[in-house]
This record gives C-alpha cells, sequence and structure tokens, in this order.
C-alpha cells in the first residue's frame, strides 16, 4: 500500500547573483514523483544541492511547493487543515542531519520528549513520564537520561533521542535527513542498526536521504537518484546496484571508496573528465543536466531533455534509452 504518493513536485528559490546582479530562480525540486508503500525504506540520493533536503521539507509541508501534489493515503496534504493537518503531522516525523542544532539546548529530555505529547494530546499527563522513560528505553538510553540536557550527551546519544522524539507520536512514515552524516564513523553502524530494528519491529515506512551509498545499500529497499532536482534514475536496491543504467548512477558508485584486497579495482570513470563539479543550480544546461560531464553522451544530449520513462523493470532519463 502506498502511503506517500509524490507527483510532478517543483519548488524554486528566487536567488540574486552577486551585490547588483538579476534575481535568478534556483530550481531546487524539478517535477519530482514517487511513492513510499508501507513498511518499506525508499531512498534518495545525490550529491549535495540535488534537492534531496527540498524534498522532504516539502513533504513535511514546511515549505509551500510552486506545483505538484502529495497524497497521504489518498489525501492531498497540501489542502489539509484544523484537526486533519494535525493527525498528518503525527503520522509523518522526521529525524534531522543534525542532532546538536535540532535539541532545545534549555529544555530536559523529559520535556523535549512529552512536549509532543501534550501539543497533540495523545497521553495523559501522569501517564506522560513513563511514555518517555519507554521511548528512550527503545532507542537504548536509560530512563535517568531523562532530567539531564543536551549538551551532556554526544552526538550518537543525541541522534537517539532525536529518534525517540520522533517516534513520540507513533508516526507511520520517518523522514530521515542525513540521519549519520555528522556522527563518527563508529557511531553510524550503531544508529543505522537501530533504524533498521525500529523499522522491523514497528512496521515504520522511511524516505531515507543520504549521498553514502553503502548505507543506503544496506538499508533501503528502493532507491531514487537525483540530480540538479530532478530523478534521473529510479529501481529497486538491488538492481540498481547490480545494473546501474543511468551514466550518473554508474559515476555515484563507482565513486565508493574501495577497500584493497591485493588486487587493483579497475575504476573506469577515473579515465574521463566525468569527476567534474555539478553545474550551478542558477545556471543549468539546456538538454540533459548531465552532459557535461558524461562520457556516454550523444549528439542530441545537449538539445532535447530526456524523459524518465520504463525501462527493464526500472524508470529512467536518458537519451541512451529513450
Amino acid at each position: 500500500m502506498d502511503l506517500l504518493t509524490i507527483k510532478d513536485l517543483k519548488k524554486g528559490f528566487p536567488v540574486k547573483e552577486g551585490l547588483f546582479g538579476k534575481k535568478k530562480v534556483l530550481k531546487a525540486v524539478d517535477g519530482v514523483t514517487f511513492s513510499i508503500k508501507k513498511d518499506r525504506v525508499f531512498a534518495l540520493v545525490g550529491e549535495s544541492g540535488c534537492g534531496k533536503s527540498t524534498v522532504a521539507r516539502l513533504i513535511l509541508r514546511l515549505i509551500d511547493p510552486e506545483g505538484g501534489e502529495v497524497f497521504f493515503k489518498g489525501k492531498d496534504i497540501f489542502s489539509l487543515k484544523g484537526e486533519e493537518l494535525k493527525k498528518y503531522r503525527r503520522s509523518v516525523q522526521i529525524v534531522f542531519q543534525d542532532p546538536f542544532a535540532s535539541l532545545n539546548p534549555r529544555m530536559r529530555i523529559l520535556e523535549t520528549l512529552t512536549e509532543p505529547l501534550k501539543i497533540h494530546k495523545t497521553v495523559p499527563g501522569k501517564q506522560q513520564k513513563e511514555f518517555a522513560a519507554a521511548l528512550l528505553d527503545q532507542v537504548g538510553l536509560d530512563r535517568d537520561v531523562m532530567y539531564r540536557y543536551p549538551h551532556e550527551f554526544s552526538g550518537g546519544q543525541r541522534q537517539r533521542i532525536c529518534i525517540a522524539r520522533a517516534l513520540a507520536l507513533s508516526p507511520e512514515v520517518i523522514i530521515a535527513d542525513e540521519p549519520l552524516s555528522s556522527l563518527d564513523v563508529s557511531i553510524q553502524a550503531q544508529i543505522l542498526n537501530l533504524l533498521k530494528d525500529l523499522k522491523e519491529k514497528q512496521s515504520l515506512a522511511f524516505l531515507f536521504i543520504s549521498h553514502d551509498l553503502e548505507v543506503v545499500r544496506y538499508f533501503s529497499d528502493e532507491i531514487a537518484v537525483m540530480y540538479l532536482g530532478k530523478i534521473v534514475e529510479m529501481a529497486d536496491t538491488n538492481s540498481l546496484f547490480d545494473k546501474p543504467m543511468h551514466p550518473y548512477t554508474e559515476l555515484l558508485i563507482d565513486s565508493i571508496p574501495a577497500i584493497p584486497r591485493g588486487e587493483k579495482k579497475e575504476r573506469p570513470f577515473q579515465e574521463h573528465d566525468s569527476s567534474s563539479d555539478a553545474p550551478s543550480p542558477l545556471n543549468i544546461p539546456p538538454g540533459c543536466p548531465f552532459h557535461p560531464r558524461c562520457r556516454k553522451k550523444k549528439d542530441n544530449c545537449d538539445k532535447a531533455t530526456p524523459d524518465l520513462i520504463e525501462a527493464q523493470g526500472r524508470l529512467i532519463s536518458c537519451h541512451l534509452w529513450n
């Protein structure tokens, strides 16, 4: 069952180039379409600035779109008001990238965990303390930490608290926006295993946003690859890693660091000019936006933008398959 359905979502931001420059529109999200199913992990991957986090904020209604629709269980979320909107916000929660910035430094952990319960009136006041203790237990923390402040914890512990807060309202979907990127590598595995365990025990659906493909391969069921505001390839995780079809997906997978095992791993993209920086989102090149970096480009790649079409059991936006 599709819990969230995103159709042709668009969002641009006006940006002024230089002190006296003209205003331009930065197309952060340009016609993104996908769906998130119950008890499944859908991952959005791509380089920084490709629009992944903007998609998350649109789904959460933290910002308004310029076009497109988002449906939660068949209801248009941008038409929700009052109690229906509160119900939607209970059902879709987020874990932010930076646990240091997403906790109020003046609030004890008990207050942090019980505040959403008070706002949404989901747990009676006398039971909120025990409920908070149960949340901490779910994320592997002792109940005594609820009387402490955020500055007393490590990064990994703070992210566990952020996850507990996201679970407080019994959501059906959790949006995890780069939840590991600010943590030490040794802690990342612990948090990732925690998310995987919670997903299996509570049948949660995830929108998992990351640039770390190894993490995505371990955790996700389906992947959409974004480039300059557009999805260029979408497939189930195993198929995408076993046989990437878009040249940009190939570049991303080839960029995963290889562990030396005695034999030199062949890395074909190092022989081409495919590792250059992405164009500015303010000056997206005509045609296929990836063509300046593509080693497989054809004559029409700089003239016509390829459609996102179905090919060999996946969606792909590339003239090699259009």
